[in-house]
């Protein structure tokens, strides 16, 4: 009788799962097959079955994962700060766009994950953290325009957001919006001052 394979327990294993689930559910939603995202790490599914019992848990590890680097670009990026407020604001708003230049797919899971799940549902409350994140630190570095609180944290989340959508869509963003970027003028609007330098995001 055959002795079974013995599983690969290495956390290098886990993180090509998580690497090839991010890119697969990035393509094609989180409806990818777990077979698709075991074939692309050079791994059979019950091999992948064997580090995460089920899509589910795959899913939560994969938009943890995002979520987690995400915050720690965001944290990063607010500590190094010693600039004036609108260069700190602007690198801010420019680590979703970093982060996908560096790890591809990221925006897309967290898309695909927001949609698919029920209104309170993990990755929205992780976002609405990142959100107060950004809307914390914007009053700490000392916003140039007097905003209503309500106001000015809606006008953050429609900046993530966006900036989170556009980069899901990647090639596709400008058949959309065309050459132009509506960000940018709300962006100066809620954060920059009449005489500050318009730079895109």
């Amino acid at each position: 009788m055959a002795r079974p394979k013995r599983q690969n327990n290495s956390p290098e294993t886990r993180q090509r799962i998580l690497e090839a689930a991010r890119i697969e559910f990035a393509a094609q939603g989180i409806a990818a097959p777990l077979e698709a995202i075991a074939a692309r790490c050079d791994i059979k599914r019950p091999s992948l079955l064997h580090h995460f019992s089920s899509k589910q848990e795959l899913i939560a590890a994969v938009t943890d994962d995002i979520l987690r680097m995400t915050r720690e670009r965001l944290l990063d990026t607010i500590s190094d700060q010693n600039g004036d407020y609108a260069t700190t604001m602007q690198q801010i708003f420019g680590v979703l766009r970093q982060l996908e230049q560096e790890e591809k797919g990221v925006a897309g899971v967290l898309v695909h994950a927001m949609l698919a799940e029920e209104a309170g549902g993990p990755v929205t409350t992780r976002m609405e953290e990142f959100i107060d994140i950004i809307y914390a630190s914007s009053a700490m570095a000392g916003s140039q325009k007097t905003q209503n609180p309500e106001e000015f944290r809606a006008a953050i989340a429609h900046l993530v957001i966006g900036e989170l959508t556009r980069e899901a869509l990647g090639s596709r963003a400008k058949a959309l919006w065309g050459s132009g970027d509506g960000l940018t003028p709300l962006f100066t609007s809620y954060f920059l001052d009449d005489n500050s330098h318009k730079k895109d995001l």
